[in-house]
């Protein structure tokens, strides 16, 4: 077995592994697979561990109880002053609701499960939820700590056992991950990204090329020949960054990469470009800026640094680069190889575990009793068959007055809520998601004084779309497949049978592609008279699934008499497609018309959110009843117009009553 020797081109890669991941992670377009770089951490990873590993059985020396200090004081130091630095800015500056949830993940992340947890609480890595994780990047560390439990003992056993078999187990480990990891794509795609066995191949890419390596009959000569080799790695490296963002394509292409480069890398333009002073330099800070870079991005916009603009950004990488620097001289480098510090590294791991305990258990609500209680008819409208209070659910409506509803648990396959007397068939239908939920309650003080029969068919997290020919294969976020094909049929069947004079259908726009309204625009086009399509409001800036009472609380507003307030539009281009979008659906069916409600809450950029001490909004894309109220005079106008046109309203006049219901 060769002495390990130390590779500066290594700390190189490291750089260039870590750079694109920030670079990424801000959002820098030009290159599309940055987040590949902690594949190629992992390769170097299973490399380095399993040189020691095997260059210790040889010599006899390996313990598992070094092995595994050195590993403590490798990696939770760092941890551990990020953590508790993350911890004390959430808990100053951090929306309260949010600090439970951060908390939690904080716990998950010094426990070494944090894969484990995104995986079952934030789901895709790309979404909303994810993105807002201050420790969403601890999920890669935990699978290496995961690793670094187990491959140790499996290596060990081995090596008692035979240790020619060492290749062939580690080959045979890689083969079975990759096959699982390319299974899980396409069924388990979330559990396929964070969980470690779908990331032992590349992993054990590395450990296989550390114990190729180890052996003398394979052992590569430091030629110059060999730097062609690791000059083609570095192109696929960075070739995977920036042209392959597929996942599974650019991942094994940045991983045999780094192998050529972990190989073959003693020589050649490869090794000059890494072996760099700057890229070395970089290198041995990528651990503590891989910690910092993401708590920093999630915590500048609470902190009041919206990163998008090009002083912010530069003002978020000096602060890293400080950050990091800092940790690697005061806290890396004095923690590393003193043998003595793991005890007082446990003690520090207990601190920031208590640290986190209080925020994850404590719920930290605000006085928003200046504010008049708002309501919402959206439970009472919504049709799934299981209407779970999930704790998410109940933070977002904490305060606000929900009316359960008192329709069966099979409504959503029979027809829906129908309000109005009498046999006939109801005129009016209300399709939608949550938003059909919300308008559902103002749309009824509308139709009900003019005694036309209307079933309202809203389903919250439930696009109203579906796709032809209707099967039971196709479950949903709250329906199972033999459910969802229900929903389905009846809706379908439901248009045929009552051929109502006047379909409303509302939904948030903004999330929606005109492709996929395209089967149930055509069912409307041929067995309903009329459709109005409700536009949706403004959505609201950094608000998200958070209860507006709350936050604005937190932010400081309080009601003023007789005065409006208003808050940043977010999502602005998403809800401008969703506007575009229902104007091309107008012009594309003749029976089709607009409600223009839109308008009714936007100034300028911002939106409407306190009118007096009442709120308009629950969340950041849903109205209080108070709120969808607001647009009567266009529900009122667009409603008796359209079925005054279809010759459906009494014969008394429409408007007399309605001037006297509202």
């Amino acid at each position: 077995m060769a002495e390990i020797r130390y590779r500066p081109e290594i700390d190189g890669l490291r750089a260039f592994a870590v750079i694109p991941v920030v670079l990424f992670h801000m959002g820098w377009s030009y290159i599309p697979g940055g987040f590949i770089g902690v594949d190629v951490f992992f390769v170097i990873s299973g490399f380095l561990i399993t040189s020691i590993i095997i260059k210790e059985l040889g010599q006899g020396t390996f313990t598992f109880r070094n092995f595994w200090a050195r590993r403590v004081r490798r990696i939770l130091p760092a941890m551990i002053c990020v953590t508790l630095v993350t911890l004390g800015v959430t808990y100053a500056f951090v929306f309260g609701p949010d600090q439970r949830v951060i908390g939690k993940q904080a716990l998950a992340s010094l426990l070494s499960v944090a894969n484990i947890y995104f995986w079952q609480n934030a789901g895709d890595y790309w979404g909303q939820a994810a993105e807002e994780s201050p420790f969403l990047h601890a999920w890669s560390l935990s699978v290496e700590e995961q690793f670094y439990l187990f491959f140790p003992i499996a290596v060990w056993i081995i090596f008692r056992l035979r240790s020619r078999w060492l290749q062939g187990s580690i080959l045979t480990a890689i083969v079975a991950s990759l096959a699982l990891f390319l299974w899980g794509l396409q069924t388990h795609p979330e559990a396929t990204f964070y969980l470690l066995p779908t990331r032992v191949w590349e992993l054990g890419a590395g450990c296989l090329l550390a114990v190729l390596l180890s052996t003398r009959r394979t052992t590569l000569p430091q030629s110059d020949q060999l730097g062609t080799f690791a000059n083609a790695g570095l192109i696929m490296v960075l070739m995977s960054y920036a042209f392959i963002p597929q996942t599974s394509g650019g991942m094994a292409v940045a991983v045999l990469g780094t192998a050529f480069i972990l190989a073959c890398g003693h020589s050649g333009f490869a090794n000059a470009l890494l072996s760099h002073p700057s890229a070395v330099h970089i290198g041995k800070l990528s651990y503590s800026l891989y910690l910092w870079h993401w708590p920093i991005l999630v915590l500048a916009r609470p902190l009041g640094i919206h990163w998008p603009g090009a002083s912010d950004k530069l003002l978020i990488v000096l602060l890293m680069y400080l950050m990091s620097l800092a940790t690697y001289h005061l806290i890396e480098k004095q923690t590393r190889r003193r043998k003595g510090m793991v005890p007082a590294i446990a003690i520090c791991l207990l601190i920031a575990i208590g640290s986190a305990v209080p925020l994850a258990w404590t719920p930290r609500v605000y006085d928003t009793s200046e504010f008049e209680t708002p309501h919402s008819y959206s439970y009472y409208y919504d049709l799934r068959p299981t209407q779970t209070m999930t704790p998410e659910f109940q933070l977002v409506y904490q305060g606000v007055d929900l009316p359960p509803r008192e329709a069966p648990s099979d409504a959503f396959a029979n027809g829906g809520i129908i309000v109005g007397a009498g046999d006939a068939s109801p005129r009016v239908v209300v399709l939608g998601d949550s938003h059909g939920t919300m308008w559902s309650s103002a749309i009824r003080s509308v139709v009900e004084p003019l005694g036309v029969k209307t079933a309202f068919i809203s389903m919250g997290a439930q696009s109203p779309f579906f796709t032809l020919p209707v099967t039971d294969d196709r479950p949903s976020h709250v329906l199972n497949a033999e459910e969802k094909r229900r929903y389905d049929e009846s809706r379908i069947h439901l248009m045929e049978q009552w051929h109502p004079a006047l379909v409303i259908l509302c939904c948030r726009w903004s999330s929606v592609s005109e492709a996929e309204t395209e089967d149930l625009m055509g069912v409307l086009a041929s067995h309903a008279d009329s459709v109005l399509l409700m536009e949706q409001p403004p959505e609201l800036l950094d608000i998200g699934n958070r209860s507006v009472s709350q936050y604005l609380a937190f932010q400081g507003y309080r009601p003023q008499p007789a005065t409006r307030q208003y808050w940043p539009a977010g999502n602005v281009q998403n809800v401008e497609n969703g506007r575009h979008l229902v104007r091309s659906l107008v012009a594309k069916y003749p029976n089709c018309k607009c409600i223009p409600v839109h308008d009714v809450y936007r100034e300028h950029s911002t939106a409407l959110v306190l009118d007096g001490k009442d709120l308009v909004y629950v969340d950041d894309d849903h109205l209080t009843t108070f709120g969808s109220r607001l647009a009567l005079p266009q529900l009122q106008r667009s409603i008796t117009e359209a079925l005054r046109d279809t010759q459906t309203l009494p014969d008394r006049s429409e408007l007399k009553v309605l001037s006297e219901a509202f």
